[in-house]
């Protein structure tokens, strides 16, 4: 016989009752089981019914006042498109009078937009957010094709929703992006702003002291986006290594490129400027003197660099320098500028005489002919001198005792053409266009290792096209 388990003994047990059970006492069993299940089921539909009308009334409370925010949405955008004052006023509420004045001139600014471009106001809602009381739309707008997003905030009072004064506490959840070295901080609102900004701020932070040879990483950075107009695009003066960026919905913003080229631009002219200053330990070039366009040429490259354009909106002089002798030539020159450093240092540093390097000279020599009304306003006399060779010293002094030279445009170099002058010694000639749409060649001779401005040289005719 083996072993029997005690639930193997109990089913017997039971088994043995319900055969013993007469058929009058099991119907009654299984009615009460019915009935107990019956009304387990009805307890059930009961607290089903109850919070289902509970949420629905829930839904339906907060479909009404999304919809009711909606409504306040179009009544203002077609106050605007009609030119209503009335009902647009109707809508803004503010215990601020400047507020109020404020949104007034808004109106009649959107009545001038109106006149002078396409607008389609067509009061189309991108995004929605309702907080109890307050609320939060993303308004898209249509100016000559191009869609924006406008964010106006709302406040639900007794008489309905009203558009209140921005409420930066309602600017979404704060999120952040990292990277090697470098943080990205901003609010929800501003997502497409920063995953359009994390790509450039990670080439360069991350990439720019391996271009430059730097003998440590860069400091650490933090980017946050701040919907405060007030900040720009700026260092924060308490918060060492901290870049604040105004948002660019606390005005009209695009909607296709959430990053403008002008925002881009000021945030990569500061970073280039920060990582430059700490792969040269600090050094500031001289006012005027080629270091300072050497220095300028580098930060204009690393702006480039960010923007992620090959340098064709940073330095053509720099990114064609990198072009023919790699981004090593680069890292040396950044090291070797010295405050005072002349041209001369790109023929030192690289072991090429400056008439042979493969450079684009334009920037070079547009930065040479606007050096002249410069000094010319700061009154050096003297520093004017020296940018002209010992043959055109009479042409230096025509332009100092000319009182009208400081304020004449300065022409646009066109191109520059290198070659041999009538007496051996190397001209560069740039070819410039002036305002009056004419062209001629300025002639520069290499003196001692720098360019310097000199008379016309019928060498220029062999040259020429």
């Amino acid at each position: 016989m083996g072993v029997r388990l005690d639930w193997e003994i109990e089913d017997e047990r039971v088994a043995d009752r319900e055969l013993s059970e007469s058929p009058r006492a099991a119907r009654r069993r299984r009615t009460r089981r019915m009935h107990i299940l019956l009304a387990v089921l009805v307890v059930g539909g009961a607290v089903f019914a109850i919070v289902g009308g509970i949420l629905a009334r829930l839904w339906y409370v907060d479909f009404e006042i999304r919809r009711q925010l909606r409504d306040t949405v179009a009544a203002e955008t077609a106050a605007l498109r009609i030119g209503d004052i009335a009902a647009f006023l109707y809508v803004q509420r503010s215990e601020s009078d400047a507020w109020m004045l404020g949104q007034t001139n808004t109106f009649w600014q959107y009545q001038q937009l109106k006149q002078d471009h396409t607008v389609d106001l067509s009061g189309n809602i991108l995004d929605m957010a309702v907080d109890e009381s307050r609320g939060r739309v993303l308004v898209e707008e249509v100016i000559d094709g191009q869609r924006y997003r406008q964010v106006w905030f709302y406040w639900r009072y007794g008489d309905g929703w009203r558009h209140v004064p921005d409420d930066v506490t309602f600017w979404g959840e704060q999120e952040r992006q990292t990277g090697g070295n470098f943080a990205l901080e901003y609010g929800d609102l501003d997502k497409p702003m920063a995953d359009a900004l994390a790509p450039a701020i990670a080439r360069l932070w991350e990439g720019g002291c391996q271009w430059l040879a730097c003998s440590a990483p860069p400091p650490a950075l933090v980017v946050r986006i701040i919907p405060d107009p007030a900040v720009g695009v700026s260092w924060d003066p308490e918060v060492p290594g901290l870049l604040r960026i105004a948002s660019p919905l606390t005005g009209r913003a695009s909607e296709d490129f959430p990053l403008d080229m002008a925002t881009a631009r000021q945030v990569g002219t500061l970073l280039s400027a920060r990582l430059l200053q700490h792969a040269q330990g600090g050094m500031t070039p001289e006012t005027g003197t080629d270091a300072a366009f050497l220095h300028k040429a580098l930060q204009d490259w690393l702006i480039g660099r960010f923007l992620g354009d090959g340098g064709a909106l940073g330095s053509s002089f720099m990114e064609s320098l990198a072009r023919a002798y790699g981004e090593q030539a680069v890292s040396l020159l950044t090291h070797a500028l010295q405050p005072d450093s002349s041209i001369a240092l790109l023929a030192t540093t690289l072991g090429v005489p400056l008439d042979a390097l493969p450079v684009d000279w334009r920037e070079f020599f547009q930065w040479r002919l606007a050096l002249e009304p410069f000094l010319l306003n700061q009154g050096d006399h003297a520093g004017v001198s020296r940018l002209y060779d010992d043959l055109a010293q009479a042409e230096a002094a025509a332009l100092l005792s000319d009182p009208s030279a400081s304020a004449r445009p300065v022409p646009t170099v066109l191109r520059v053409m290198i070659g041999p002058g009538s007496d051996g010694a190397s001209r560069a000639w740039a070819v410039v266009q002036y305002p009056d749409g004419s062209e001629g060649p300025i002639t520069f001779r290499l003196v001692d290792g720098e360019w310097k401005r000199s008379i016309p040289d019928p060498a220029y005719a062999a040259v020429s096209p």
